[in-house]
């Protein structure tokens, strides 16, 4: 299937009577008339089936609006997927692949000051980033404050911390559990934007449900939350595809061990433990904007910056083309997405720009590599595309370069090679294989289906705006 998008806007907030030198002025102060507010909530590392681990978070925003059951992020790593969602184009384009490295990280974006935030401000908004930027943001210097963000809050410390942070203005925070530092933040900045009368587009990144780099290997969670889900079973025990039997098929550098169940188990509920602080974040978003008065003309959009291995295909990972980690949740509530609603419409993060930028009426300064997703609902019976690109990034591939995997995914294929060896590579029918257990890509039946995927992904690879978006029609039956 085609992948879906959840997004969630993120608040960069600054607090009252906290110096604030990120601070910049709008460069339009009129207030466009009846312009929508937006605010981009994500979270970090989080599966699409984790949203029901989140209750407040279903009651808020799901059933007051429209749960995209088909959305991915189609460079599923942090950097990669947050660089797309500043710039709305491929890596291809922004010059992000990886988080670290010679192609990885904050120093390959191409143009940090021609973002989202910018074209918004240019278009009367006021705007704010909260949180976690691209990954090595902190350790460049000098470190710079990209153009366009009324208020900067990006951490530039503690990003993984969870009980410690430091922000961009200069504030440490230590001892608080980060995703209330965040909270806390963020409000503070929308009571500063309702006061200004403008629209505003927020854009707030929590942690959760992010492994710590330090020990112990898990996410750290609040201690109220200690009890939370002690025995709930991890949804990827009950797939087929957890720790399959049969590997021989895949390439060589998919041929895994096993992972340990009992891992794979404590790492879940730590992550759901994690992930309940979110929802109290988003339940605490939602309340300041109704009591602000806001709520109404407010796009609110809840994703992931990448879905996540809990077992599956013996993974416990991102960065690779396994539908578990493409597909992220995607949850919009806002103006004209009727409450209740199940869209199965297929959107990437890629899509979340266009759309974003959409609302505001805003004009990006490049040209954009997705598409606007109100305009992929309506257009669902002419579609504007059929297959969409997908990739992941190697720090160490000089000679590919940067590039790891790079393929395409349709409404039944699932399909990627090795850059520079289109010879190898995965291929999986989920028409007939749901759980991508039989790898095809060198089967003689699908050898029609091969070349025609190998050739979409030669065009995809390279495209730019408009010409990443296209039909290219029927692919051929299995023999």
């Amino acid at each position: 299937m085609l992948a879906t998008l959840v997004v969630v806007t993120v608040l960069t907030t600054a607090i009252a009577g906290v110096r604030d030198p990120s601070v910049s002025v709008p460069a339009s102060s009129e207030a466009p008339a009846g312009r929508p507010n937006v605010v981009l909530i994500l979270t970090d590392d989080m599966r699409a089936d984790e949203l029901r681990y989140l209750p407040k978070t279903r009651r808020l925003l799901v059933q007051q609006g429209v749960r995209f059951t088909n959305a991915i992020s189609p460079h599923p790593m942090c950097c990669p997927a947050r660089a797309e969602l500043v710039t709305g184009q491929y890596g291809q384009n922004n010059g992000v692949r990886h988080n670290t490295g010679r192609w990885g990280g904050a120093k390959r974006l191409r143009n940090i000051d021609d973002n989202v935030g910018r074209w918004l401000q240019v278009a009367g908004y006021r705007t704010s980033y909260h949180g976690k930027f691209l990954n090595g943001y902190e350790r460049l210097r000098p470190r710079p404050k990209p153009a366009g963000w009324s208020f900067w809050d990006a951490q530039t410390g503690g990003v993984y911390a969870y009980t410690r942070a430091r922000f961009f203005n200069g504030d440490r925070v230590h001892g608080e559990y980060v995703t209330l530092t965040m909270t806390k933040r963020t409000n503070a900045t929308f009571d500063r934007f309702s006061e200004a009368r403008a629209p505003f587009f927020t854009v707030i990144n929590h942690v959760a449900p992010h492994v710590t780099l330090t020990r112990p290997w898990a996410p750290r969670w609040e201690r109220k939350y200690d009890d939370a889900y002690r025995r709930a079973r991890p949804p990827s025990f009950d797939s087929p595809s957890f720790n399959e039997q049969r590997v021989a098929d895949l390439p060589r550098g998919l041929q895994l061990r096993k992972v340990d169940p009992d891992r794979a188990r404590s790492l879940f509920r730590a992550r759901v433990r994690a992930l309940r602080s979110v929802d109290d974040a988003v339940a605490a978003t939602v309340r300041r904007l109704e009591r602000l008065g806001e709520l109404d003309n407010t796009y609110i959009v809840f994703t992931s910056d990448n879905g996540y291995a809990l077992g599956e295909h013996r993974l416990l990972s991102k960065n690779y083309l396994f539908d578990e980690i493409l597909e992220v949740p995607m949850v919009i509530r806002g103006p004209g997405f009727e409450p209740g609603t199940v869209d199965d419409t297929s959107v990437t993060l890629v899509d979340l720009v266009a759309t974003i930028a959409d609302w505001a009426g805003a004009t990006p300064g490049h040209a954009l590599d997705g598409l606007s997703i109100e305009r992929l609902r309506d257009d669902a019976r002419l579609p504007a595309r059929d297959t969409i690109l997908i990739q992941t990034g190697d720090r160490l591939a000089d000679s590919t370069p940067g590039w790891d995997y790079r393929g395409v995914t349709t409404a039944r294929y699932l399909f990627g090679h090795r850059a520079g060896k289109p010879g190898t590579g995965i291929l999986f029918d989920r028409e007939r294989d749901p759980h991508a257990l039989r790898n095809v890509f060198w089967d003689r039946d699908y050898r029609a289906i091969r070349r025609e995927l190998t050739d979409r992904t030669r065009v995809l690879s390279r495209c730019a705006g408009a010409g990443c978006n296209r039909v290219f029609g029927p692919l051929p039956p299995p023999r």
